[in-house]
C-alpha cells in the first residue's frame, strides 16, 4: 500500500513541480514528518552552497548551448574528479518512469549508509523518499533544465540536509538519457 501511494505521490508531485507548484511535494514531506524541501529551477551559483555543486553546475553550463542540452556522450569521469565522490549518474529506464543509478558516489554511499549503484530509484528503502527523488528526476526530464533540491531530513537521521543539483544531459537526438546529480550531505551537529 505504501509503495502504491508513493507512486501516485511521485506522479502528482512531478506534474506539479513541472508547473512550478510544490503542494504535492510539501504533502509528501509532511507525510514523513520532515520539513518542506527547497526547490529551485535553474539555480544561480549563489543558490549553491557547496563548491562541488558550483563546479558541477559550471561543468554542465560550459557544455550546453542556447538551443540544446549538453551531450551525455561527453560526460567524462576524469573531468568530474573534483566532485566525483558526490556524483550520481542516473539513466531513465524507459517506459516505467524509473531511473537506474549508473554511478552512486562513494561519499554519498558512505554518509548515507546505502550503496545504490546498479539499482533503481524505486528501490530506495523508504517509498516516500523514493517518491521525492522520482518526482524531481521526472520533472527535470520534462522541463529540460537544472533543479536544486534541498531537503532537511527527519531528526532521527545523522545527515541534516542533502543538497542535490540535478543536471540533464541528452543523446544526439535531444532525448534526455542521463541525469548528472551532485548530492552533498550536511552532518548533524550536537
Amino acid at each position: 500500500m505504501a509503495f502504491c501511494r508513493s507512486v501516485l505521490t511521485a506522479e502528482r508531485a512531478a506534474a506539479e513541480l513541472v508547473e512550478g507548484r510544490f503542494e504535492a511535494m510539501y504533502d509528501l514531506f509532511e507525510a514523513i514528518s520532515s520539513p518542506r524541501p527547497v526547490l529551485k529551477w535553474q539555480p544561480d551559483d549563489v543558490d549553491l552552497e557547496s563548491e562541488h555543486l558550483r563546479f558541477l553546475h559550471d561543468y554542465w553550463r560550459r557544455r550546453a548551448s542556447a538551443d540544446r542540452l549538453p551531450l551525455s556522450s561527453g560526460i567524462d569521469a576524469l573531468d568530474l574528479k573534483p566532485a566525483l565522490g558526490y556524483v550520481m549518474l542516473l539513466e531513465p529506464t524507459g517506459t516505467d518512469d524509473d531511473f537506474l543509478y549508473r554511478v552512486y558516489g562513494s561519499i554519498i554511499a558512505e554518509k548515507g549508509g546505502l550503496e545504490l549503484t546498479g539499482k533503481r530509484v524505486s528501490q530506495v528503502p523508504s517509498p516516500m523518499v523514493a517518491a521525492y527523488f522520482l518526482a524531481t528526476y521526472r520533472a527535470v526530464v520534462v522541463r529540460r533544465c537544472s533543479l536544486l533540491a534541498r531537503h532537511t531530513t527527519h531528526h532521527t537521521i545523522q545527515i541534516t540536509q542533502w543538497d542535490r543539483l540535478i543536471l540533464p544531459f541528452a543523446d544526439p537526438r535531444g532525448r534526455i538519457d542521463r541525469l548528472l546529480v551532485g548530492n552533498i550531505p550536511g552532518a548533524r551537529t550536537l
